[in-house]
């Protein structure tokens, strides 16, 4: 048997370069249901998901304090 054939397969990362540091959080129940429900209508990991939302919620918080000043 070749060694090629015993390997695993290189698998594809989930995440972009670069994301490997984590950020934990706590939801409602209902928060919870809310972003299930994004990810299953965006067919994205649940993960994948609350990243966006938090890269969305930044863009508009910074987006608005420029506003204000």
């Amino acid at each position: 048997m070749d060694t090629t054939e015993t390997m695993p397969a290189a698998v594809a990362a989930r995440s972009p370069r670069g994301c490997n540091v984590p950020v934990m959080t706590q939801l409602t129940k209902d928060e919870r249901r809310q972003v299930e429900g994004i990810a299953e209508l965006e067919v994205r990991f649940l993960s994948a998901t609350a990243r966006m939302l938090l890269l969305r919620g930044m863009e508009q918080y910074q987006t608005e304090s420029a506003v204000a000043d």
